[in-house]
């Protein structure tokens, strides 16, 4: 039985709203799936993609210098490692990340700047030599569920329909910042159900971009056991306030 950790869509990093500084990140609620994680102790840890989030050099801002004026990408990526990163690395499970769409600006920068090539990149400036890396659009598959980071999803209203129809297995994802399930049983295989789980973010639910109109966000992240067989039991845990209630009853706070 090995026991896993995955989150998705920090979008650690900063934006400028009326001229302050402010994060992206939920700095509660990522504290708060760190500590559970402590207690879990996971043999494996996925982190789906928009972890970074490289705001500052996205094609959304170019030609805009009053958007990123006093942000920097090597700061965010320093802290990010700091806060993040190497307390996961302490707990000593086999750690996967996959690259989101975030970060994948930074290789669009590459390309329009080839001299940056090998300065401006992910695992180097994250040092992710304990990670393995997944490829933007790519999937780690662990038992019977496959993880991706969910911008290769296209389903409207219906994300998890859509990536259950779609990879014809379990799949989990984020990308949508919400929480939104689907289950699908074929006759042929009846014992084995697949089911799609939109997981939830762990960055704040109102950025500028949204224009404080409403949204389907939910923070919070996803964890289980997956048996020798590859079968599984997972959950999610939504954080409200920096706060969530795991299964045993154990109140955690960031």
């Amino acid at each position: 039985m090995r026991k896993f950790l995955y989150a998705v869509d920090l979008h650690w990093g900063y934006e400028r709203v009326s001229g302050h500084k402010k994060p992206l990140h939920d700095l509660k609620a990522i504290n708060a799936m760190l500590a559970f994680a402590v207690d879990f102790k996971p043999d494996e840890i996925i982190l789906g993609g928009d972890i970074l989030d490289c705001g500052m050099i996205s094609h959304h801002n170019h030609g805009k210098p009053g958007a990123t004026e006093g942000l920097r990408l090597l700061g965010d990526a320093k802290e990010l490692r700091n806060e993040v990163l190497v307390p996961l690395e302490s707990l000593k499970a086999k750690n996967t990340y996959i690259v989101g769409n975030h970060e994948a600006w930074l290789d669009q920068l590459v390309e329009m700047q080839p001299t940056l090539e090998g300065v401006v990149d992910l695992e180097a400036i994250l040092k992710l030599e304990k990670w393995k890396v997944i490829p933007q659009g790519g999937q780690y598959d662990l038992g019977k569920l496959t993880f991706l980071h969910g911008d290769t999803i296209s389903g409207g209203e219906h994300v998890a329909k859509a990536a259950v129809i779609n990879w014809e297995r379990s799949v989990r994802f984020g990308h949508y910042h919400t929480l939104q399930m689907y289950t699908k049983t074929a006759p042929a295989e009846y014992k084995n159900g697949k089911t799609g789980i939109a997981v939830p973010c762990l960055c704040h639910k109102t950025p500028k971009y949204g224009k404080g109109k409403p949204n389907k966000w939910v923070q919070g992240f996803n964890f289980g056991y997956v048996g020798d067989g590859g079968l599984y039991t997972d959950y999610v845990a939504v954080i409200v306030d920096g706060k969530f209630v795991a299964p045993n009853g154990t109140v955690y706070k960031g």
